[in-house]
C-alpha cells in the first residue's frame, strides 16, 4: 500500500506531463479524452518509479540500521531495474563487497579454528571477566572436560596466571610464565598469554606447553653425572691411596704390597666392569628406537649363559636349574643383546640370591601374556625367568630397580661387584626389542624377574635348527 510520500512523489513527477497535456487541450492540439487517458498513464508510470524508489529508499534504511547495530544486514535488492540514483548503486556495490569480505572472514575463521584444532598444545581463549570461550581438543584432553562458558579459575588456579590474564586483557603486552597442575601427577608446564581482540573487546589467549618429561630428563641426566663421577671417584680414591702407601711406607713390605696390589686390582678391575657397562648402555640407548631384524632362539641363548656363568655359580655355591619348552618360537632379536640381558639376571640372581641356595632359570612360551606383560598383555609371548630364593627386596624399593646406579643395600652390592647399572641395561634391551620387565619380589621369599617378548610366529626355534625345515 502507498502511502502518502509515495503518492507526492508520483504526482511530482507526473506535473511536467501533466502541464503539457493541459496546454494541447487549451490550444484545442488535443481532445479531452484522449488527452485524460494520456494523464492517467503517466500518473501510473509515475507512481511505479515513485514506489520502486521508495523500495530502495526502505531497503537502504535497513541495511544502514543493521550495520549501525552492528548486525548482519539483508542483501540489497538489485538496484539495476530502471536505473537508479547514484547512492542505491554505491550502497549496492557495498553490500556485495561486503558479502565477499564475510564469506573470506568466514574462511579465514574456519582456517584458524583448525589449526587450532591441529596443535598439539593446550590453547584457552579466555574473554572479559575471566571466561574461558573456547578451548582446542588438547585442552579439553588436558582437563578432561571442556571448560567453555566457566571462569578460567575453574581449571587453571595458578595466581601468575590469573595475574597475566588481567594483564593481557588490559593490553599490557605478552608474558611467559612456569605453571605446575597439582594431579595426580604432578605436571609442569610453560605457558604463554597474549593480548588479542574477541568481537571487539580484550581478550587473553592462553598457550601451554608441557614441560614434565623434559625436566625429568633433565634431572635424571643430572643425576646420571653424578652417581657415574661418585661411583668412578670412589675407585679411584682407593687406587690413589694404595699408589701413594706403596711409594711410601710400605715400600720395602712385601706383605703389605701383595695385599695393597690385589685390593687394586680388585678397584680397578670394579672401574673397568663400570665403564664397560656405561659403555653397553650408551649403545643400547642409541640403537633403541631401531628395532632388531634377526630371528633368535631364546632358549640357545639361555643355555649358553648358564653354560659361562655356572663356574661362577659353583664358586658361591649357587645351583642353577634350567626349564625349557620342548617346542619354542623364534623371538625377533639382537643375539648379542639377548644373551646379555639374560646374563644380567642370572648374574644378579647368584649374586643376591645367597651362598648355598638355588636360582630357578625357566624359558617357555605363553599363548597369551598376563597384564603383568604391560604392552604384550593378551599377545603371544616367550617368557624368560629368572628367580632366586634370596632375602628379597621390599615394595617400596621395586619402582624404582631399573634405575641408573639404583641400589638397595649400596654397600653389599659393591661388595659383590655390582656397578648399579644390570637392570637399566636389561630394561633398555627389552625396549629396543619391544618386550617388557616384571619384577616381583617378598621380602624373604626370594626375587623372580620375568622378561617377555613378542614371539615370532613364523617357525619355531626346532623346526629353524631342522635341516628340513631349511631346505623348505
Amino acid at each position: 500500500m502507498l502511502t502518502s510520500r509515495p503518492i507526492a512523489r508520483a504526482i511530482w513527477l507526473a506535473l511536467p506531463a501533466t502541464a503539457a497535456l493541459a496546454g494541447l487541450v487549451v490550444l484545442d492540439q488535443l481532445a479531452l479524452a484522449p488527452a485524460v487517458l494520456a494523464w492517467l498513464l503517466v500518473l501510473a508510470l509515475s507512481g511505479g518509479l515513485a514506489w520502486v524508489r521508495e523500495h530502495r529508499l526502505r531497503a537502504t534504511h535497513r541495511y544502514l540500521e543493521a550495520l549501525a547495530e552492528g548486525r548482519q544486514p539483508e542483501p540489497l535488492p538489485d538496484f539495476g531495474l530502471l536505473g537508479g540514483d547514484e547512492l542505491a548503486t554505491a550502497l549496492h556495490r557495498l553490500d556485495r563487497a561486503l558479502a565477499e569480505r564475510r564469506a573470506r572472514q568466514l574462511e579465514t575463521d574456519q582456517l584458524v579454528a583448525t589449526l587450532l584444532e591441529a596443535l598439539p598444545d593446550p590453547v584457552l581463549l579466555v574473554a572479559a571477566g575471566r571466561t574461558v570461550v573456547n578451548a582446542n581438543r588438547a585442552a579439553l584432553a588436558l582437563f578432561g572436560d571442556d571448560p567453555s562458558g566457566r571462569p578460567l579459575e575453574a581449571a587453571l588456579r595458578d595466581p601468575g596466571l590469573l595475574a597475566a590474564v588481567d594483564q593481557a586483557q588490559q593490553g599490557r603486552g605478552n608474558t611467559s610464565l612456569a605453571l605446575q597442575l597439582l594431579g595426580p601427577p604432578r605436571r609442569a608446564f610453560g605457558g604463554q598469554v597474549m593480548p588479542v581482540r574477541l568481537r571487539g573487546q580484550p581478550a587473553a589467549l592462553i598457550a601451554l606447553r608441557e614441560l614434565t618429561e623434559q625436566l625429568m630428563i633433565e634431572r635424571m641426566r643430572s643425576d646420571f653425572v653424578a652417581n657415574a663421577s661418585h661411583e668412578l671417584r670412589t675407585p679411584l680414591t682407593v687406587l690413589v691411596g694404595c699408589i701413594e702407601t706403596l711409594s711410601g711406607p710400605a715400600r720395602d713390605d712385601a706383605a703389605a704390597r701383595e695385599r695393597f696390589l690385589k685390593l687394586m686390582a680388585a678397584e680397578g678391575a670394579r672401574m673397568t666392569r663400570l665403564v664397560d657397562d656405561l659403555l653397553s648402555l650408551s649403545r643400547i640407548e642409541q640403537a633403541e628406537h631401531q628395532p632388531p631384524q634377526g630371528r633368535v632362539d631364546p632358549a640357545a641363548c639361555m643355555e649358553e649363559v648358564v653354560e659361562t656363568l655356572r663356574a661362577y655359580a659353583a664358586q658361591r655355591q649357587v645351583t642353577l636349574s634350567v626349564r625349557r619348552d620342548r617346542e619354542l618360537p623364534q623371538v625377533v632379536g639382537d643375539r648379542d643383546q639377548l644373551i646379555q640381558l639374560i646374563s644380567n639376571l642370572v648374574d644378579n640372581a647368584i649374586k643376591y640370591g645367597g651362598e648355598g641356595g638355588t636360582v630357578e632359570i625357566a624359558c617357555e612360551q605363553v599363548a597369551a601374556a598376563p597384564p603383568a606383560a604391560g604392552s604384550l598383555a593378551g599377545r603371544p609371548a616367550v617368557r624368560i625367568v629368572v628367580a632366586d630364593h634370596g632375602p628379597g627386596i621390599g615394595a617400596e624399593h621395586l619402582p624404582r630397580l631399573t634405575e641408573r646406579f639404583f641400589r638397595v643395600d649400596t654397600a653389599r652390592s659393591r661388595q659383590l661387584g655390582g656397578t648399579g647399572l644390570g637392570l637399566a641395561i636389561v630394561k633398555h634391551i627389552l625396549r629396543r626389542h619391544r618386550g617388557h620387565l616384571a619384577i616381583a619380589s617378598e621380602l624373604g621369599r626370594g626375587t623372580p624377574v620375568t622378561a617377555y617378548l613378542p614371539a615370532d610366529h613364523g617357525r619355531s626355534a626346532a623346526q629353524a635348527e631342522s635341516p628340513t625345515a631349511t631346505r623348505a
